[in-house]
This record gives C-alpha cells, structure tokens and sequence, in this order.
C-alpha cells in the first residue's frame, strides 16, 4: 500500500514537472521600421509601415497629441495644417507591451526648404569619420552646397567629414529652391586620439605634451574619472603637468587648449616592491649644540659625519625606531622614503613623530595646548631629477608661524613674559666650540652670535655630563641659518622652576603628540621662496630643523627630537587638512 502511495505521488509530480515544462514564454513585441523625426508638407500623405517582431496576437494602439487615432499596425498620416505632432505607437501582447514616439513635423508650401536632422554641434575623434545626412523638406527641387569655414567641399545632400585637423571646425549647410535658401551652421569639434601612458604607483609622471597645441596656446587640465581619491596632477595649466597616484587602475583626463579637447589615459600599475610607509633613507645630520648632542644617536670616538648619518639610518629608518635629537636651533636631519608620497588633495600626506607631550599641571584655567612642544620646521623635496638624492629644489611647509606668531594661542602670554615673539626668516647662528669641557655645569659654555646683533653663552647643566657641541665636526664653529619662530616657552610659576613650552597651531615636528591629527602634514602647505603655494606632486625628501631658539630655565634649550616618519596614505588613514 505505501508502494502504490508513492508510485501514485511520483505521477502526478511528474505530470506536474511536465506541464511546467510545456507553458509557453511568450516574449513582448519589438518595434522597428520607424523614424524618430519626419517632416512632410501639408496635405502630404505619409505612410507609416512599422515592422513588428514577436507580434502574435498582438494588438495595435496610435494616439496623436495624446488622442487614439487608430488601433491598425499600419497608419497613414495626413495634415493641412503646419506645427508640429507627436505620434505615439503602442503595441501589447501576453508578454508585454513596446511603445514608440515620432515627431511630425508639417510644413507650409510655398516656403524655402526646411531642414531638420542636423544637431548645433558633433564631436569626432582625429582620423574619424562624420556622415551627416539632413532631412529636407520642400514642395520645389532642392539645390545643395556644403561649406567648411569659407570654402564649399561639396553640392550633394549629404557629405561625409573626415581627415579634419584637432581643433573647432565651423560647417554651414545651404538648401535652395524657388521660394528662397535655408541655412544651418554648425560645428563639429574633432579631439585628438587618446592618448594612453602606463606608469607605476607611487611613481611621478610628467605628462606628454600634445602635439596638437599649437606653440603658445594655453592648455588646461581636468580629471574626468579615477578609480581613487588617492593622485594629484598639479600643475594643471601646464603643458607638462606632473601626475601620481596611490592606487592602481585607470585615471582619465582631459586637456583643453583654444578649440582643441583631447583625453589622455594614465594607467597605473603596482610596484614591483610594495614601497615602505616609513623612512628609508637618511642623507644628512647635524645638530647645533645641546643637552642631548652625542647621545641621541650615540657617538664614539673616531666616528665621522658618515658615521653618524649611517647611526640616523638605523635609529630612524622603517617602524620600530629610536629618536634623535637636533640639539638646539638650526640643527637638522634630512631624511628620505623609497617612493613618492602623493599630496592628495583635501588630506593631510605625512607625519613625522617627535616627544612632545602636555603639561599635567598648567596653573592655568582652560589654556591652549602646551607642555613640552619643540617645534622643528620642515622642508620638502621631490625628486625632479630622479637621481634618488636630496639635491632638488627644497619647500618650505608653511606652518602657523611661519611669517607671524600674532595667531598662536599663546601669543599674548609671550608678550606679557616678554619673549621675543617675532618671526625672523633669514635668521642665522654661529656656534664657537666650547674652550673647557668638564661633567660639572658652565655657565659660559658655548659662545654664540647671530645676525641680529646678539650674543651669549649656551649654559651647561651637570646631568648632562657629555658634550653638547657635535664631537665629529672638527671646525671651530658651526653657522646655521633659516628661520626662526616666536618663543613658545613660558614660566608659568614666575619662579623658574615650572616652563610650559605651547604648541603652534600646526605645521612643524615635535609640536603635538603623535597620536593628535594636528601633528600630520599636508604637503599643499609647501610654499615656494616667494611665500607663493608650491603646488607640489608629491614629496620624496624632508629636511627637519629645530625652529626656536630659547632657553628655558632647568629644562635648558628648546631641542627639538626627531622619531618615526611615516606615508599616511599608504597606512590606509584619512586625515582632513586644515584651512590655512
């Protein structure tokens, strides 16, 4: 019995299956046949034969100006009076319903030819080919001219452009009869080919001039289509703007230059050593004299500037690094990545870590950030002449107090402290090596002058023991120049014993936490030596130095220390700029 059941159940499954597989798809109508546009003259009879596919039992529907005018597939249109009439077909069957609209244009006789299907403006690529074909519509024989810029190219009804020169191409259409002439103007607007450049990510790429812009049009550039946010072209009314990206895939751009628009696609593609997000390279080092000269890399006797440079390398190069110290003003690093780290437009690019840390117990009610900020300025670099070496055009990246101090938060209180607030951008410094050198504090120490009309003596302070003058520089002085920012150190006890150094507003190293934003750079702060913006690519190089010049009681000098550099792009974070 339970046999019979199923056997009975898989039947009827299979006639179920069966009948499923038997029902017709019947797929919807399909129109074709048709124009979109006619023109006629009035009275005139057009005959409107509409091809059908997939038309079993289908039924027919032409509504005119929105009123059914007739249910046949066929229809023969007839008008005395002249305007314009859209006509609308729709076809329908089990599977759906196709629909189709036509403009009908009827026109008065005794008139000068009409002429319609001609757009204002077509736009070909170089080597291509146009045909334009225009509908005429007139009761008289019809007489042709086609006319490029002055000259006629041809009397027939329609012409085929082609082999036109890059650039804007005016085109004047004529048709005569006996009642008069008719005639549209319109242009056609031939770009170069595409030009399609592969360069690897990371990588600068100056862009090829196109050799249709003629010598001395202006040309201007634009981005139509990226795959990331992560490029910069700069430059951009250049005719060799530069171009990098962070990501791979295709970047699309366009140039313009008086009539002629062109596309150039750049496909990047991944390096074949995945770049470092950190430093790489160290190229120079010289601190100017401090408490933590000699120590911060070590030295050991014999050791010379290569020595040292190569001890920079080690302690800073890559992510688990040492710090170094620029010892007092003008001391600097100038350190190096393995790639371009690409100034993405809107974000901050890089950051390079001090110590710099927040006073835990400012006397102060609410006050602006501070404790121990040494901000160190930064110069950049790109590798123009792709040697790998630092021997470019360096930027300075301008910071809140690059030109003035009279914006810092801290401002006012260094004035009442009476600090020297101002900015000196062509500061300089000289150094004399020390005449005694003994583990117990000097008060006359290091002999200093600067261009400012100032000397005086840089204070040794006994639990430093070594000494504060770099050990491997053999000249009796050291000069340094550049700028020189407002002092930022304050003695907040009035006693000299509780300095709390404030932090600038942005812009420089050593100045907030690492972990704060506001210690990440964007490279479109770079500014040429005019204070005009840079503009930059990209960055290769920076070149670190300490950027004030002030002793702040038992803590002695402002030394700015110097610790991991890294690319933020290639980290994977999104830090927004500021507004300068």
């Amino acid at each position: 019995m339970k046999q019979r059941l199923i056997l009975a159940l898989l039947i009827v499954f299979a006639s179920f299956s069966s009948c499923k597989e038997d029902i017709e798809v019947v797929p919807a109508p399909i129109i074709s046949g048709l124009e979109n546009v006619y023109s006629i003259l009035e009275d005139a009879e057009l005959k409107l034969n509409p091809s059908i596919e997939n038309d079993n039992n289908a039924t027919y529907l032409w509504h005119m100006n929105g009123k059914e005018v007739a249910k046949t597939l066929d229809y023969l249109f007839v008008e005395s009076v002249p305007g314009e009439y859209k006509l609308k077909l729709k076809v329908g069957n089990d599977g759906g319903v196709a629909e189709m609209e036509i403009t009908i244009s009827v026109v008065e006789r005794g008139l000068a030819p009409v002429v319609t299907n001609v757009e204002k403006e077509y736009t070909i690529e170089v080597d291509s080919e146009l045909k334009i074909t225009p509908i005429i519509t007139s009761e008289d024989e019809v007489t042709y001219a086609w006319l490029l810029g002055e000259e006629e190219v041809t009397a027939k009804s329609e012409h085929i452009f082609s082999k036109l020169q890059p650039g804007k191409h005016d085109i004047t259409f004529k048709a005569t009869n006996q009642w008069g002439t008719t005639e549209v103007v319109f242009s056609v607007i031939v770009t170069p080919k595409v030009i399609t450049i592969e360069t690897v990510a990371h990588t600068l790429l100056s862009l090829v001039t196109p050799v249709n812009v003629a010598e001395g049009k202006e040309i201007e550039w634009k981005v139509l289509e990226t795959p990331s946010g992560l490029y910069r072209v700069s430059q951009m009314k250049s005719k060799t703007p530069m171009f990098i990206a962070a990501k791979e895939g295709e970047y699309l751009l366009q140039f313009t230059s008086g009539d002629i628009i062109g596309k150039v696609k750049v496909v990047v593609i991944k390096p074949k050593k995945t770049p470092s997000a950190y430093f790489a390279n160290a190229f120079e080092y010289l601190p100017a004299p401090g408490q933590f000269v000699n120590t911060m890399p070590k030295y050991e006797e014999g050791d010379t500037e290569k020595d040292m440079v190569a001890k920079v390398a080690e302690a800073l190069v890559g992510d688990d690094v040492r710090m170094i110290t620029l010892g007092g003003w003008g001391g600097y690093v100038t350190m190096g990545f393995d790639h371009t780290i690409v100034n993405v437009a809107g974000k901050k690019d890089f950051r390079i870590e001090g110590n710099a840390f927040g006073a835990n117990s400012n006397p102060n009610i609410n006050p602006p950030f501070g404790g121990s900020c040494e901000p160190a300025i930064i110069m950049v670099s790109y590798d123009a002449n792709e040697n790998g070496k630092p021997d470019d055009e360096w930027y300075e990246i301008k910071g809140s107090g690059s030109f003035t101090a009279k914006d810092e938060a801290f401002y006012q209180k260094g004035i009442e402290s009476e600090n020297d607030m101002n900015t000196h951008r062509d500061f300089e410094m000289i150094y004399h090596k020390p005449k005694v050198e003994t583990p117990a504090n000097i008060t006359n120490y290091i002999y200093w002058t600067n261009n400012k009309g100032k000397d005086g003596y840089k204070f040794k302070h006994s639990y430093h023991k070594q000494s504060y003058y770099p050990l491997w520089v053999k000249d009796e002085t050291i000069k340094f120049k550049g700028i020189r920012l407002a002092e930022n150190g304050i003695d907040e006890s009035g006693e000299g014993n509780y300095f709390v150094l404030y932090a600038f507003k942005y812009g420089y190293v050593d100045n907030f936490p690492n972990n704060d934003d506001r210690s990440a750079i964007d490279i479109d702060w770079a500014i040429e030596k005019d204070g005009n913006k840079a503009n930059l690519p990209g960055i290769n190089f920076v070149k670190v130095y300490n950027g004030v010049d002030q002793e702040n009681g038992w803590l002695g000098e402002a030394s700015s220390e110097v610790a991991r550099g890294s690319d933020l792009h290639l980290l994977g974070k999104s830090i927004d700029t500021i507004k300068e």
